[in-house]
């Protein structure tokens, strides 16, 4: 199924109230150790918050999400094939019928799981690259070792003829790698995808947490647009920041929650949460103590209610800007908040846009 039929499809579902696209996150564990990951524990930070589900109660609760609409599903985690019985929830979760992607770090592809995948291919394969190069990894993520076993897999995965999308997060440690990871990509005939925002970890502490400055992140989207993109496509998009904002005498009190989050999709928490999204703790249900069906209509009976700041009603940079409740909630610790990073990385792009297409 095409990307545009896809987000069609769950704006539909978003109308009639189906949770069409789920998210799986099976464990908070991971064998690496990078700045900026908002969900990492140890087994011993896990213990004071909850418990992992086992493989028979999350087979249970995706069949409970299936027979309620879910026909997506994203499985992540922490890194998800680190869990020993990582096969037999694949293999389950396949014998739905559901579309199945996966986020990993590609470092713990097993004989056993590549296996699975020559019978039970996921429809998409996510690894989040962190360098291209062993001292990068270990700059980055503590493990030098991790590169040599992304390229391996990322090798096996194109044998197999698995669809395969990189991303990668831009932090200070990688900042001036930048057009790097964009070449690593390029010569292996991969989509990359740079996120230079990182959300504040509002989900655990996290002592080494690292992210750009505001103007570091909005003039890195720039470059990093017109290294992939051209020209044309900055002038375009310098362009449209000059268009009339829409705006609905209705919203005098902020705006309602735009995205699908808590409307055709959900965020399941390895601790038993249902969520809007990965970066959102609140507002949360319980499908595992109260069933699927019923935590879904409290989870949209929740989300419904929540408006975002009232001053980006009017905000002459409205039309650029990447804010979103979760954006807001991170940085702000409410959803009606003013994130001022968002505010100055939103300027600063705009800034940077304009004149990069000034001297084009």
């Amino acid at each position: 199924m095409s990307a545009d039929i896809r987000r069609v499809l769950c704006r539909k579902c978003a109308e009639l109230g189906i949770p069409v696209s789920g998210v799986f996150e099976l464990t908070p564990r991971c064998n690496l150790q990078c700045k900026m990951c908002y969900v990492r524990l140890t087994p011993e930070q896990m213990a004071p918050i909850g418990r992992e589900r086992t493989a028979e109660e999350w087979l249970d609760l995706a069949r409970q999400a299936r027979d309620a609409g879910m026909a997506f599903l994203l499985v992540t985690g922490g890194e998800p094939t680190l869990r020993t019985d990582f096969c037999q929830i694949w293999e389950g979760l396949a014998g739905m019928g559901l579309s199945i992607s996966i986020n990993t770090n590609g470092t713990l592809l097993s004989p056993e799981i590549r296996q699975l995948w020559h019978r039970l291919p996921p429809a998409q394969v996510n690894i989040t690259l962190y360098g291209t190069c062993r001292q990068d990894y270990e700059a980055l993520c503590r493990n030098g070792n991790a590169f040599d076993a992304v390229v391996d897999a990322l090798d096996w995965l194109k044998q197999e003829g698995i669809l395969v999308h990189l991303n990668t997060t831009m932090v200070p440690t990688n900042y001036d790698k930048w057009m790097l990871l964009e070449q690593f990509a390029k010569d292996r005939g991969l989509e990359l995808r740079m996120t230079t925002y990182c959300f504040p970890p509002n989900r655990r502490d996290c002592s080494c947490f690292e992210r750009l400055t505001p103007e570091q992140a909005g003039r890195l989207m720039v470059q990093d647009c017109y290294f992939r993109e051209g020209a044309e496509v900055i002038k375009t998009k310098a362009l449209d920041l000059d268009a009339p904002l829409q705006r609905s005498c209705d919203l005098d009190n902020g705006e309602p929650m735009s995205c699908l989050a808590g409307r055709s999709q959900f965020w399941l928490t390895w601790d038993g949460k249902l969520t809007p999204c990965a970066m959102l703790p609140c507002p949360a249900a319980h499908p595992f103590a109260d069933g699927f069906p019923a935590a879904w209509q409290q989870l949209m009976e929740l989300c419904e209610p929540i408006r975002l700041c009232p001053e980006c009603v009017d905000c002459p940079d409205r039309r650029s800007c990447m804010n979103c409740a979760a954006v807001t909630f991170a940085e702000t610790g409410r959803f009606d908040g003013k994130p001022e990073y968002m505010c100055q990385m939103n300027r600063t792009y705009r800034q940077a846009l304009a004149e990069l297409a000034k001297n084009l």
